[in-house]
């Protein structure tokens, strides 16, 4: 059988951290992300990036005020996210 020659598969994503993320990057007011995969030995890494502009304008600015109301607490970092997965 042939392979789609653009079929991009990875391997043993868990779950549970894929969707924990995707929600609450959801609950952030994103509504697309870009999937950014790396093939591992034993398990492959996807990273998820948010554009701004894939941000919804309403949900954005909520955003952004509680980013202000929660100073003493660091956003999740790209990396913080990729660890998770």
């Amino acid at each position: 059988m042939r392979q789609n020659s653009k079929e991009v598969r990875f391997r043993k994503i868990s779950l549970r951290l894929l969707l924990d993320t995707l929600t609450h990057i959801w609950n952030s007011g994103a509504d697309y992300v870009d999937i950014i995969g790396i093939r591992g030995d034993e398990q492959d890494v996807i990273n998820i990036v948010v554009q701004e502009d894939y941000m919804t304008d309403e949900e954005l600015e909520e955003y952004d005020e509680d980013d202000e109301e929660d100073e003493d607490e660091a956003p999740l970092s790209d990396e913080d996210i990729n660890n998770l997965i």
